[in-house]
């Protein structure tokens, strides 16, 4: 169990919020999306703004860090 909580401001970002709260271009965005090491929100439509799954995303991160603290 993690010693710190997380808080969420919002659980899905726009490539370009989270381009601003990463710092990360949007091209390098965008090309983590494709490479799945960004998971983004499934779309109902095609033609849907991508939104990266924050939830997700955390998740990911914290089973990352138990797994190396073992």
């Amino acid at each position: 169990m993690l010693s710190y909580q997380v808080v969420l401001n919002t659980p899905f970002m726009t490539y370009d919020q989270y381009s601003q709260f990463s710092g990360m271009p949007k091209r390098t965005i965008m090309d983590w999306v494709a490479d799945g090491r960004l998971p983004i929100k499934t779309k109902a439509k095609g033609k849907e703004t991508p939104l990266i799954n924050m939830v997700m995303l955390l998740e990911m991160a914290t089973r990352e860090t138990l797994e190396r603290m073992g």
